[in-house]
């Protein structure tokens, strides 16, 4: 009650004016400035990514590996493929890089594949010799699985067997006897294939062939190939020099 006393509702108010939270400041700046700052980071990967994947050398190619072939053809693999040097290892098409390399006759079947950061390795299986048929120009005609002839040398590898066709025929996988010729020896088991000297094929329906010790085989048609194996290993413990299996069933040795 005294004159200096301070009202009652003017001191209540100052009390509350100053127990009143101050609004937080800076927090909006805050987090767009972090946005800011996560949106350069974003786009400083992102450049460098394309910058290491498309400029910088460091995926470039700086080697071509050949596995599978013979060692005269690691360099005609790599010729056929066609890599140029700084191509990059993460853009080039190993379709492409395949299908040059298969063009080349001995190859029968490629893999391309990468080893990071620049290795493109090419594999390869080359294709095998069932048969060997006189070439045009002197020499053999080595012959594969599927009736291809593949290489030409200038003699028989030992253990092929000699491929005969009617006058005038080439080896072709869309020549018949061609076919049937091969057809036949790969069905042969191993111990049968060992003794093959040559393969007679004047069509798909009349194949046969000579065995070691001048033994002949009237082999017939490209048919129940599996079947006349069997039936001719069971009929070579026989005496005699020619054993008919063409109709398996009614076999003859002679």
């Amino acid at each position: 009650g005294g004159a200096g006393a301070r009202p009652e509702g003017a001191a209540a108010g100052s009390s509350r004016c100053a127990r009143r939270p101050r609004p937080a400041v800076g927090g909006p700046a805050r987090r767009r400035r972090g946005i800011w700052i996560g949106l350069a980071v974003g786009v400083l990967l992102v450049a460098a990514l394309v910058y290491l994947t498309v400029w910088s050398p460091l995926l470039d190619v700086r080697e071509v590996q050949v596995v599978g072939a013979a060692p005269d053809q690691v360099e005609a693999v790599r010729d056929a493929a066609a890599v140029a040097p700084g191509r990059s290892l993460l853009w080039l098409d190993t379709d492409d890089v395949a299908d040059g390399v298969r063009e080349l006759p001995r190859v029968a079947t490629v893999d391309v594949s990468r080893e990071w950061p620049g290795t493109l390795v090419v594999t390869v299986a080359e294709r095998e010799p069932v048969l060997a048929a006189p070439a045009p120009s002197g020499g053999v005609v080595l012959v594969d699985a599927t009736g291809f002839g593949y290489r030409t040398m200038p003699v028989r590898p030992p253990g092929v067997p000699v491929l005969t066709l009617p006058p005038g025929m080439l080896p072709s996988p869309d020549e018949p006897g061609t076919r049937a010729a091969a057809d036949v020896v790969v069905a042969l088991p191993a111990s049968l294939r060992a003794d093959l000297l040559e393969v007679r094929a004047n069509g798909p329906y009349d194949v046969g062939f000579v065995l070691t010790g001048e033994r002949e085989v009237r082999w017939g048609a490209d048919a129940d190939n599996e079947r006349k194996a069997a039936v001719l290993a069971a009929l070579l413990t026989r005496p005699g020099s020619v054993y008919d299996v063409s109709t398996p069933d009614l076999a003859v040795v002679r």
